[in-house]
């Protein structure tokens, strides 16, 4: 099968066995009947991707193929699959058009495979091009080759830019300020070149700022982990106001998107439709944890969008209020320790 697949190698601390099971699972994946419905999840195992590994993995009638490099997902937010018959759990990396083409035909693909904040696109802009560009068209390529019922996209509400406007619907222009927003806004053309010249069903969604466990390196991460050792919050800037959403609430959206043929060849904006500062952001987390940390205010940052709150007159999402959220949040973090 080649190195792909998980392995001893990769991951000393799996059982021989383990290696093996999850290497049939991917041969009786590529061969089960047809009426067996074949998804492939494209970041699998990272923030997001994980979470709606758990809502997909709920079905018994589906058999689920997850491809993650691992670049940033964590075995750890899928460890609990591993023994599940209808998950395999394949490392791969969705630049490499080959490695997809040995996963075999699907039926339906979640492609949540990126490089996936602004901050990191600053950090290595190559990778940020090859997975969110590339790896994008490998993805839309293989979904024609194996004549994929529908693809759903996750883009980002960065590829609007600094709004014209409160609140931003699907027709709002699109104007990336950063890397990372324009990778996602080239994405979301291929998606549209290929529905359109391949008449393929591809559903795009534009994820505003999630938070949830098994997330890292964002900005309430961020501010929990500061917050649990007292340590001083920095905010650059602190008068952005942002839409935050809880991400099962994502998963949520997705559920609706993917599962309605009214939502054909459709973009539409997931987010909760309420803002909130930054520094107020802070301050109801510090609160909540009963934390010592203080907020040292910087001089915002260019690259970043100063406002955004999403709206759609597509979707009905009932999102979770930021103060419940985060309260669950906190609850989960104190249980995992």
């Amino acid at each position: 099968m080649g190195k792909w697949i998980f392995s001893k190698k990769n991951f000393t601390y799996h059982k021989k066995q383990q290696s093996k099971y999850v290497e049939a699972k991917l041969f009786i994946l590529r061969y089960l009947p047809n009426s067996m419905p074949k998804i492939l999840l494209t970041g699998g195992a990272g923030f997001i991707g994980s979470h709606l590994l758990d809502f997909l993995a709920e079905s018994k009638d589906n058999q689920i193929a997850v491809i993650d490099n691992f670049y940033k997902g964590s075995i750890k937010n899928v460890n609990h699959h591993l023994k599940n018959r209808n998950v395999s759990i394949i490392k791969g990396d969705i630049r490499n058009f080959s490695t997809l083409k040995k996963i075999g035909n699907v039926d339906e693909i979640y492609h949540l495979a990126a490089q996936s904040n602004v901050m990191g696109s600053l950090k290595d802009p190559d990778y940020s091009f090859s997975s969110n560009i590339i790896g994008t068209y490998n993805v839309l390529k293989y979904a024609e080759s194996c004549n994929a019922k529908k693809v759903l996209f996750s883009s980002s509400r960065e590829v609007y830019g600094n709004p014209m406007h409160l609140p931003v619907d699907e027709n709002h222009p699109l104007n990336p300020l950063n890397l990372y927003g324009s990778t996602k806004a080239a994405g979301e053309m291929l998606c549209k070149s290929f529905a359109q010249s391949k008449n393929m069903d591809i559903r795009i969604v534009r994820i505003t700022n999630t938070y949830g466990t098994r997330d890292i390196g964002r900005v309430i991460p961020i501010f929990f982990a500061k917050a649990a050792k007292n340590q001083d919050f920095e905010i650059f800037g602190g008068n952005q106001i942002l839409d935050f959403i809880w991400v099962r609430d994502v998963v949520e959206g997705i559920k609706i998107v993917s599962g309605s043929g009214k939502y054909k060849k459709e973009t539409v904006n997931l987010g909760s439709g309420k803002g909130i500062l930054i520094n107020d952001l802070a301050k109801l987390i510090i609160k909540l944890t009963n934390s010592k940390s203080r907020i040292i205010r910087r001089f915002s940052r260019s690259f970043e969008v100063s406002s955004y709150i999403a709206s759609s007159n597509k979707i009905n999402l009932r999102a979770t209020p930021i103060s419940k959220g985060l309260m669950l949040l906190h609850r989960e973090l104190q249980k995992s320790g």
